[in-house]
């Protein structure tokens, strides 16, 4: 007999033999015992976790004979075999490859043909979130309104990009990650059925790195148990998976908050020369970190420099992982990103240094000496006197909100994970890291709401207005910007959402005037031209 893959070969079969989602399997279980079957369900969740296991198992209970003398499928009557051996009731399609609309309207010619063999005819339509636009829509109709003996469970692993349309006609179950405990013990039964050898350590290293995923864990203890038939140790187990130690991650993570750069990219070009993976060995130093401070606060275990240096290292790890994830050369991101931390007060002054000129009153030769001297005494900060037309920022938040669309939203994400590659742009490397310290709130096809806690990054985007939004209209589309604080797009968010329930509609209103005013650009001119020693500025 040919091999079966060991995730395949202990697949669930039943509710009983489902680990965790505990929540969903009760719900679907009473479900079926109260007659309570709906004609279409949605199950998200990440990758690996059980969906479509789940949804085979769904199919078989609601067709099982003896479901309600066992409370679970009974694995021995009729139907539960045919279940089993592939039925022509039960329709698996995979989206990511059957995405478009022929597929779909194929399926609503044959729907209305009542099953041959089960009680209920079941579509189990995996990676939905694939489907064309086309496909959706053709889907709609039949998903509102299927015949009695059909049922529709549809499986995805990006629950925001499933239409609104779509979700609204299903029940919705989302799926979490499998605990460590759980995935343990399920490794572990799996070994001694298998006559596998392998060490604690080891499984434990197998279900961290899994990440929740079962699958993930159960095809990675094969693949172990294929590279040696001796005891498989977290050693043999790093050796396969390129990762890196233990030892090397606290160093990685000493260095770092001691501000040690050598040693750092030491680290990170030690990690690219043995062909490590950069996305599995920042996820590792984040955990080690976030453990690190939940020990400071619950065991009163001493910390590295101090929490809130801790807590900023996780949010900046957290952003290189999300950068990685379209990096073309992913060294570079951990470097530059790094740098940014380990040199953070080198940069922070590099960009406070981005000043608007103020107002000029007088202009005059002036002794060198006496320029500086009243410099000093007016500690002239420039980019504190930025004027924004308060009119015209009200105009763009409106127009954003009724532009407001998540495609939009999800697009410019995209763009905003890559900024980094233009760090180094002699034109745009400026306002590029300037952006790269907001967040897209809300995007249209014309204007975007970014937000920014920090007053020296809003006053210097606004200072350099005009070539931050042609850098936008080069890399992404000819949008205009606008940018608010967490606590103001609260307010926005609070007063969109009574608005759409008291039905009224956000129109675009025209821009009366420009965002930040002319005069501005105008004193950067004079002061570039004449230079500072002749310009006297209040």
């Amino acid at each position: 007999m040919a091999y079966q893959a060991l995730y395949r070969k202990y697949r669930p079969h039943t509710f009983e033999d489902f680990i965790d989602q505990d929540n969903v399997k009760k719900i679907l279980l009473n479900s079926i015992l109260n007659n309570h079957i709906s004609h279409a369900y949605l199950f998200s969740g990440p990758r690996g976790i059980g969906k479509t296991s789940m949804a085979k198992i769904f199919a078989k209970a609601i067709n099982c004979e003896n479901f309600e003398e066992h409370g679970d499928v009974c694995e021995k009557c009729d139907h539960c075999l045919k279940c089993d051996n592939q039925t022509v009731d039960i329709i698996e399609i995979d989206a990511a490859s059957n995405n478009g609309v022929d597929q779909i309207r194929e399926l609503r010619s044959k729907i209305s043909i009542v099953p041959t063999e089960l009680k209920y005819k079941v579509y189990i339509i995996d990676e939905v979130h694939m489907l064309t636009n086309s496909a959706f829509n053709a889907l709609l109709k039949t998903l509102e309104e299927p015949p009695a003996h059909a049922i529709f469970i549809l499986a995805t692993t990006e629950f925001y990009e499933v239409p609104e349309t779509i979700v609204s006609r299903c029940q919705c179950y989302n799926f979490q990650r499998i605990s460590l405990k759980s995935l343990e013990k399920r490794l572990k039964f799996i070994a001694d059925k298998e006559n596998i050898k392998i060490t604690e350590e080891a499984i434990k290293e197998i279900a961290n790195y899994s990440n929740g995923g079962l699958r993930d864990a159960i095809g990675m203890l094969d693949k172990l148990n294929s590279f040696t038939k001796e005891e498989i140790t977290i050693d043999i187990f790093k050796q396969i998976n390129g990762m890196i130690s233990t030892e090397d991650i606290e160093i990685f993570y000493h260095s770092i908050l001691n501000k040690n750069l050598n040693k750092v990219l030491e680290i990170i070009a030690k990690v690219d020369e043995q062909g490590y993976d950069f996305k599995n060995f920042i996820e590792r130093t984040m955990i080690y970190t976030r453990d690190k401070l939940i020990n400071y606060y619950t065991k009163n275990e001493q910390i590295e420099v101090g929490p809130q240096d801790n807590i900023n290292l996780v949010t900046i790890l957290n952003d290189i992982l999300n950068r990685l994830k379209d990096a073309v050369n992913p060294l570079i991101v951990v470097q530059i990103y790094l740098l940014k931390y380990v040199k953070n007060e080198e940069l922070q002054k590099e960009v406070s240094s981005i000043e608007e000129k103020p107002k000029i009153i007088a202009r005059e030769i002036i002794d060198k000496e006496q320029t500086t001297k009243k410099k000093e005494e007016k500690n002239v900060n420039r980019s504190s006197k930025i004027k924004v037309n308060e009119e015209v920022r009200k105009i763009r938040i409106n127009n954003s909100m009724a532009e407001a669309n998540i495609h939009y939203k999800n697009e410019m994400g995209k763009i905003w994970e890559n900024l980094d590659r233009y760090f180094m742009d002699e034109k745009y490397g400026k306002v590029s890291q300037l952006l790269s310290d907001t967040i897209p709130m809300v995007v249209g096809s014309g204007y975007a709401i970014l937000q920014s806690d920090s007053d020296g990054i809003t006053s210097n985007i606004y200072a350099n207005l005009n070539i931050t939004e042609d850098f936008l209209k080069e890399i992404y589309r000819d949008i205009k910007i606008v940018i608010v604080t967490s606590e103001e797009f609260e307010k926005i968010k609070n007063k969109y959402i009574d608005d759409k329930k008291k039905k009224i509609i956000y129109q675009i209103q025209e821009e009366c005037g420009r965002l930040v005013e002319e005069e501005n650009n105008l004193i950067e001119k004079v002061i570039d031209a004449f230079g500072d020693d002749i310009v006297e500025i209040e």
